[in-house]
């Protein structure tokens, strides 16, 4: 195993130490006790993805959008899930954000 895949798998392992995985698996679990919903999640995460990429009054189609999802948010399992996933999701994108800061990479955009 190279170096640098040494390091990533260790580190990796770390990470499904910290209170946020541990947090992250134990409310995918839950979901995952209820037949169906992990689909509607999914869905859930497609659309509100395809909406944030559409063109056009987008705080229109936000203010729709949490209308229509009010209820299914309002589970808590459902709600639950998704935060823990917002917290691996921000660890990851400040790791990401880290590396690039401490790499200094001497690169051009002028193209």
């Amino acid at each position: 195993m190279k170096e640098t895949e040494k390091i990533i798998h260790e580190f990796a392992e770390r990470l499904k130490q910290t209170e946020e995985y541990r947090t992250y698996e134990e409310k995918r679990n839950k979901v995952r006790e209820y037949p169906g919903l992990m689909d509607e999640i999914n869905e859930f995460r497609k659309r509100n993805y395809m909406m944030q990429k559409s063109e056009g009054e987008l705080f229109d189609k936000i203010d729709a959008f949490a209308k229509e999802y009010e209820e299914f948010r309002s589970n808590p399992v459902v709600d639950q899930f998704l935060r823990a996933e917002l917290a691996i999701c921000r660890m990851v994108q400040n790791i990401y954000t880290e590396i690039a800061e401490v790499i200094d990479l001497d690169i051009s955009l002028d193209l």
